[in-house]
């Protein structure tokens, strides 16, 4: 079994507790696989009741330490009134998406979020399927800074992020 877990206070006062349980029959393969535990962290956070549960339809297509690459078919809950996807969704997988390209590497924290840039290009229709690429593009010791890039089927960006996070003193 493996325990990804990361509590404690942010430089802004957050307190912050974030606890997933992994379950591997094999967990020396599992330390060396970031798609097993990516898959395996998707599956846990898809059955929650939470606001993370907006990852429910999201799937990993690869993994490897620090990078991610995610595709998500845009359903009806993920529509603003307009009937396109919503902007909310995709600041939502930026956010969600680079915290877990942190978690594929060794020794890899959620983190807190100290600041969150999106910008947003282009809508997706229903029933598209859209592809996230997240990247840990430097880690360090209290900061790691993570970018994220959404396209639609034709390889149109339709958003992309930054997003910095504290992930320890």
């Amino acid at each position: 079994m493996i325990d990804l877990s990361f509590q404690g206070n942010s430089q802004i006062g957050t307190l912050v507790h974030i606890r997933v349980r992994v379950d591997a029959v094999n967990t020396d393969k599992m330390a060396s696989s970031p798609l097993q535990i990516m898959r395996q962290v998707m599956q846990h956070i898809s059955k929650t009741k939470g606001f993370d549960r907006v990852m429910n339809k999201v799937q990993v297509v690869s993994a490897e330490p620090g990078k991610c690459v995610f595709e998500m078919k845009v359903a009806e809950e993920h529509l603003n009134l307009p009937g396109d996807s919503s902007r909310r969704l995709n600041g939502d997988l930026v956010d969600g998406l680079t915290t877990y390209a942190l978690l594929s590497m060794e020794g890899g924290k959620p983190g807190v979020s100290v600041d969150l840039h999106v910008s947003y290009l282009k809508a997706a229709k229903p029933g598209e399927t859209i592809t996230i690429a997240a990247e840990v593009l430097k880690m360090g010791r209290t900061l790691a800074y993570t970018t994220a890039q959404i396209k639609n089927e034709q390889g149109d960006v339709i958003a992309q992020g930054l997003h910095t996070k504290h992930v320890g003193n």
